[in-house]
């Protein structure tokens, strides 16, 4: 069997972001899996104005610049985000001249409340419009939510996973009386809901501190400004640092200080109650406690390594953040601690588990599976 892997929308090869790594890691168990699988990453010709606007009235533009190879796959695994008239036109042009079957993969559904800005009913209506199209040539989409049918079409519903082997479990000391240090990696958006973050360790130090609470924050993003003016209006300088984008042993370093990390505190912002975003994999894989307020698809109700905060706006309780770690270590040497949350992610979060249900339905509805049966 073979394949493509189509990349419909910008991905960063040089800055080696968690997209790029999940890519890459899909692909290896698709490989791994026995599909010859190649990456078309057509998202490259979607930085200039130009092809920004090729996209959005030109059917045949992607069609234009696909290998020889293209329409004798087996099967099509495609990332998706929002519809384009040239992405329509692809897929028509595979079901016309191809025999493979077209799986989409929605990193987010329903993804509308992503959108922000002037722009943003211009393209929500057009998605809406055009994503009524995909039954006719879309056979199955892939989610992380609990979905049956999406835009009509029949899904398979999985969880993010991540390659474990590629991330290093933390080496550090036990909990140090002095400080705790708490970590957020992301691109900052507005449900990541960091100034929740923020505002609780202002309430924090308003009050008789038991210890030092210490904020550090990975990457950049849209809501950086808020986070560096809340922090300057609440004079917390000395205890939130903010790094920017770090990368392999650098963000390694990071993680190696810290004893808690935060997943989204914001996904209610956006009407998302169940999240399988990659960084709760990553904190996972690290073997790092974490704390959240949108309930973790992957984690079952009597997991002791994650708190849940109150899905709202409120401040977080700094205080009660630290009771938890308090309780934790009170048990384990920190050692134990993180090797079994690294034993966790590695049994239900790597991405050779998570790609399962994939697998088994390309398996089995491939052009090469049919022609099996019939010998």
């Amino acid at each position: 069997m073979k394949g493509y892997y189509i990349t419909l929308y910008p991905i960063s090869e040089i800055n080696n972001n968690g997209v790029w790594k999940k890519i890459q890691a899909q692909i290896r168990v698709l490989i791994n899996a026995g599909f010859e699988t190649k990456l078309l990453d057509c998202s490259s010709r979607n930085n200039s104005f130009y092809c920004k606007v090729q996209r959005n009235i030109n059917p045949f533009y992607l069609t234009k610049h696909i290998p020889d190879d293209f329409y004798s796959c087996d099967f099509y695994y495609i990332r998706y985000g929002w519809s384009a008239i040239c992405y329509i036109g692809l897929f028509k042009s595979i079901k016309k001249f191809g025999k493979g079957k077209i799986v989409l993969e929605m990193p987010t559904f329903p993804f509308y409340k992503e959108f922000i800005g002037r722009w943003s009913r211009i393209i929500i209506l057009k998605d809406k419009i055009l994503s009524k199209q995909l039954k006719k040539y879309v056979d199955r989409i892939v989610t992380y939510s609990k979905h049956e049918k999406i835009f009509d079409i029949p899904t398979i519903q999985i969880i993010n996973g991540i390659d474990c082997s590629l991330i290093p479990v933390i080496n550090k000391e036990t909990f140090r009386e002095q400080a705790i240090n708490i970590t957020a990696v992301a691109q900052f958006a507005k449900w990541h809901g960091y100034d929740r973050l923020i505002n609780g360790l202002n309430n924090y130090y308003k009050q008789r501190i038991s210890q030092k609470v210490y904020i550090h924050f990975v990457g950049d993003g849209t809501e950086l400004k808020i986070y560096n003016k809340l922090v300057q209006q609440y004079n917390l300088s000395e205890y939130v640092i903010f790094h920017g984008l770090l990368f392999g042993k650098n963000l390694t370093e990071i993680f190696n200080k810290s004893d808690i990390t935060v997943c989204s505190l914001g996904g209610h912002r956006k009407g998302l109650y169940l999240s399988s975003e990659l960084k709760s994999r990553e904190y996972l894989a690290r073997g790092l406690p974490m704390i959240s307020s949108t309930k973790i698809d992957v984690i079952p109700s009597d997991f002791k390594y994650c708190l849940y905060v109150p899905e709202d706006d409120s401040p977080i309780n700094i205080d009660t953040v630290i009771q938890f770690y308090q309780n934790i270590i009170a048990q384990k040497d920190f050692s134990v601690i993180s090797h079994e949350i690294r034993q966790f992610a590695e049994n239900n979060c790597d991405m050779s588990i998570t790609m399962k249900s994939v697998i088994n339905y390309l398996s089995n509805n491939s052009c090469y599976a049919k022609k099996e049966k019939k010998i």
